[in-house]
């Protein structure tokens, strides 16, 4: 029987969302998915915009981290 559950790897080790029911012992295959950047790119960062529009760098503190996948 296949079983998926969720899980994440941190420091070398996998933590699973949840204890799978009736099973004590398995062969298990892991596939990392692709992460998004938890930061904006330099190129974004360094931009300084235009002078005929709002000065960028007024709100560049208050730029959120872009979405991560939330495990």
């Amino acid at each position: 029987m296949l079983k998926k559950i969720q899980g994440i790897y941190k420091n070398g080790k996998i933590e699973l969302a949840e204890t799978p029911e009736g099973i004590t012992e398995s062969l298990v295959f892991v596939t990392f998915l692709e992460t998004k950047a938890s930061q904006w790119p330099e190129i974004i960062m360094q931009y300084s915009g235009i002078k005929e529009s709002i000065i960028f760098e007024s709100y560049r503190e208050k730029l959120i981290p872009p979405n991560e996948i939330e495990l």
